[in-house]
């Protein structure tokens, strides 16, 4: 398996948690996560979760799969995102095409190798000590509120989750998260209050991580961030391969 099917995998299994505990946490709506034949997809019904749905692991070999996927009758109308990580070639967009989709905004896969050059752990960022602390900085640097807000703090309330804080001054102003899947760290989500962006919060919090990560015997990370973010800057800085994945929609109707 090469490094971008292992690491959508990873981020599979990383919703599929997500999932689980959003479900155990009495969030309303339908979460449901499964393969078909090397298709990866996540159905994520609760009100204003929709985007969480997708269809990944699309290639080639499995695009005639993902239609099916697609079409479905489990979607009850929610619009699942099928990510494109690597050339589907012209016949392969054309099934896509035939099925009813159209390509919208491409989203980031970044995957990068662990080794000896994985910088030492940061001296500022800690492992969080109160959950409460930690959910509370990472929701407010999301800004988010409602069923999203509920969605986040279910997922990293996981006991398998490993939760880190930046400190300025001894108050925490930026939060990230890290969950391991056999040898591959997923690396989010990740925030920073507003009042205290731009001060390189994030790049810190992502340098430990991936050190942490190499001492934990993974060989791989990988992160989802929008095209041209700041987020996705800081992820090619960090020595990520960054890769653009084609997104296709059903229309709306």
């Amino acid at each position: 398996m090469n490094e971008v099917s292992r690491a959508e995998r990873a981020l599979h299994l990383r919703m599929e948690l997500a999932c689980a505990a959003s479900s155990a946490a009495g969030l309303p709506g339908e979460f449901r996560v499964w393969e078909q034949s090397g298709v990866l997809a996540v159905l994520a019904a609760g009100s204003g979760l929709g985007f969480l749905s997708t269809v990944s692991g699309v290639t080639r070999e499995t695009v005639g799969t993902a239609v099916e996927v697609v079409n479905a009758s489990v979607w009850n109308g929610v619009r699942p995102a099928v990510l494109v990580s690597t050339g589907l070639g012209a016949a392969g967009e054309a099934l896509l095409l035939a099925a009813g989709l159209v390509r919208t905004e491409d989203r980031v896969l970044a995957v990068r190798g662990l080794d000896a050059s994985v910088p030492e752990v940061q001296p500022d960022v800690v492992a969080a000590a109160a959950v409460g602390a930690f959910l509370d900085v990472l929701v407010a640097g999301y800004g988010v509120a409602g069923m999203v807000a509920a969605f986040i703090r279910a997922e990293h309330e996981l006991p398998v989750m490993r939760r880190f804080l930046v400190l300025a001054g001894g108050v925490p102003v930026a939060a990230a998260g890290m969950t391991i899947h056999q040898d591959v760290a997923v690396l989010g989500g990740a925030s920073t209050l507003p009042a205290f962006r731009g001060r390189g919060a994030q790049s810190r919090l992502l340098r430990h991580r991936l050190r942490l990560a190499a001492d934990a015997g993974c060989a791989l990370a990988v992160a989802t961030a929008r095209p041209d973010s700041v987020s996705a800057a800081n992820l090619g800085r960090a020595g990520f391969r960054v890769l653009r994945r084609s997104v296709w929609l059903t229309p709306a109707r």
